[in-house]
């Protein structure tokens, strides 16, 4: 792991041997597996890298590093995708050492067939069912999901060019980590978006993206249901303000939605969006939601310290050093 804790870290090979004293060579034969490293050049590794050695050490386990989606711009530099990758496979030995087997994973696979005969739309409806919403909005989408077994992660991932990941390794679970900057009605779609990659996505495709669209866009607002209130009225920047605050989702996604289920012509889909893109709405919608707080692996945590453990027990357990798993796990939650 300790080239996937460098790139975490957002390091090349060169930046840490020049911060640790340990040569670019040594390093590449060291991530490749071919030497093992002596007790001075782990400890200066260890130093800084603000990770312990249990981890630098710990073999790659080639077969349980998954494809990893995430809901992202196109601009979203390389580097910055490769750092958030590394602090995903990270993420996952954190999450099997805190959760271990306390919540069993209630979420199904679905993939999609290569001849497409079950569609996102089905998936979605399968999986909404799973989690016991038959039907209108899901409420609390984090809360559903990690009373499923999935662990949602909301943290800086040091770029708002990119708004979530997943990755669901085999005989692992779902993991989503989350950007803090994303208001409350993007976070959902994001959120959705990344469960129908979990569930229906395996390898990449050429159409994942298109069908994670349709799979949130069923998931968070049904076409049954949602059906019946577009058609209410005329739809207007007004009437879908109001309908966000039942489906909790933003209104450029019930605008889409509208124009999708053919609720509204062509011409009415693009005038409304000239019409938020006017008001500003693009960037700050009205109608505020209340964020969706994710609480697992806190809760897990205080679990296991009211039942006598250390900190320094969970943490090792965590592959993290006491300071960043205190930062991470425990005053983020305060």
């Amino acid at each position: 792991m300790l080239g996937t804790v460098r790139v975490a870290r957002g390091l090349t090979q060169a930046q840490l041997a020049k911060a640790s004293g340990v040569s670019q060579a040594v390093l590449s034969k060291a991530e490749s597996g071919l030497v093992s490293l002596d007790e001075s050049r782990l400890a200066e590794l260890v130093d800084v890298l603000r990770a312990p050695a249990s981890l630098l050490t710990l073999p790659v386990d080639e077969g349980a590093v998954p494809y990893v989606f995430h809901r992202k711009r196109s601009t979203l530099p390389l580097s910055v995708a490769n750092r958030l990758r590394a602090e995903l496979e990270w993420l996952h030995l954190q999450v099997t050492g805190v959760v271990a087997g306390e919540v069993q994973v209630g979420l199904a696979r679905h993939p999609l067939p290569p001849d497409r005969f079950e569609t996102p739309e089905e998936v979605a409806r399968e999986v909404r069912a799973s989690l016991g919403v038959t039907t209108g909005p899901v409420m609390d989408l984090v809360a559903a999901l990690e009373a499923a077994g999935a662990v949602v992660i909301k943290r800086s991932l040091g770029s708002e060019r990119i708004d979530a990941m997943v990755s669901w390794p085999e005989a692992h679970r779902p993991v989503v980590l989350l950007g803090d900057h994303i208001p409350p009605d993007r976070q959902r779609f994001s959120l959705a978006h990344e469960l129908a990659h979990a569930v229906m996505h395996q390898v990449p495709s050429e159409s994942q993206e298109v069908e994670a669209d349709r799979f949130a866009a069923e998931f968070l607002m049904p076409a049954r249901d949602v059906r019946e209130d577009l058609s209410r009225g005329p739809v207007t920047v007004p009437s879908l303000a109001q309908l966000k605050s039942k489906w909790r989702v933003s209104i450029a996604a019930l605008l889409r939605r509208a124009w999708d289920l053919d609720s509204i012509s062509d011409g009415r889909y693009r005038q409304l969006n000239i019409e938020l893109s006017r008001a500003g709405y693009r960037s700050i919608e009205p109608v505020v939601l209340v964020d969706e707080v994710p609480s697992l692996m806190w809760d897990l945590v205080s679990k296991r310290l009211e039942h006598g453990e250390s900190v320094a027990d969970i943490a090792r357990d965590a592959f993290l050093n006491e300071e960043e798993f205190a930062d991470l796990y425990l005053r983020s939650a305060a």
